[in-house]
């Protein structure tokens, strides 16, 4: 049984060492090619300011986030769903940076988390499917029709986790080899 992680990250910016956070992750699971329907999604409180770009991305603002769970308080709801995985997304080395930074500021072992999965970046599969295009998850979803130019202006990591995974199926990732 293979199992796969679909994984998306929100954030307040783009460095976890100048003080951004995580403010949603977004994972859709699919083992031995199907989506099975589980998904693990949350939001969450930080005390971090949300930059004006992270937020014309996303549109998630600190008073939406004021009632949801710190980080620590999921953290092991969301170790214990990628667990032996193969994680996949897209700009990979992006949303794991902020992940490894995010389990060792609850004081978790990031060590873990590597030693126990698998990592897949989509961007580099997609460039070596569709090189010298445009290879960002809107533009793979376009040409791939599963979308169309109407489909949506903001982010959201549940909905970004689905599509990306319906973006490497449709890519045929996961098609059996005769």
């Amino acid at each position: 049984m293979k199992k796969y992680i679909f994984l998306d990250v929100e954030t307040t910016g783009l460095s976890p060492h100048k003080g951004d956070r995580i403010i949603e992750i977004g994972c859709v699971e699919v083992i031995n090619g199907f989506l099975t329907g589980r998904v693990f999604h949350s939001y969450f409180n930080t005390e971090a300011n949300i930059s004006a770009d992270a937020f014309q991305i996303h549109g998630i603002n600190k008073k939406f986030l004021q009632n949801k769970p710190l980080f620590y308080e999921k953290l092991d709801d969301l170790l214990g769903f990628i667990d032996n995985s193969i994680i996949i997304a897209h700009n990979a080395k992006f949303d794991i940076n902020f992940i490894h930074y995010e389990i060792n500021q609850c004081g978790g072992n990031a060590d873990n988390f590597y030693e126990k999965n698998f990592f897949l970046d989509s961007l580099e599969i997609a460039r070596k499917v569709f090189p010298k295009k445009r290879n960002d998850l809107y533009s793979l979803c376009l040409r791939l029709k599963l979308i169309n130019k109407n489909f949506r202006n903001k982010h959201n990591a549940l909905i970004d986790s689905w599509l990306l995974a319906l973006v490497i199926m449709k890519m045929g990732f996961f098609e059996k080899k005769k």
